[in-house]
């Protein structure tokens, strides 16, 4: 999800407002080790994340951005 936010010039801050979490959860769904999410948002999160930046697929907040 920090490929998708970087790319679309979104800050972790303004994301974090915008669907009412703290900042250090929406850093920790935006880390990777070796491929993997360090954490990944409840079914709620992902909902209200998904409105807020208006993605339809939410493959398209995982997929690496080229």
């Amino acid at each position: 999800m920090g490929i998708y936010l970087k790319s679309k010039g979104i800050s972790k801050t303004w994301l974090a407002e915008q669907i009412e979490a703290e900042r250090s959860q929406v850093s920790n769904w935006c880390k990777n080790i070796d491929g993997v999410a360090k954490s990944t948002p409840s079914v709620g999160y992902l909902i209200r994340i998904m409105n807020v930046l208006n993605v339809h697929d939410i493959a398209e907040l995982f997929e690496e951005v080229s």
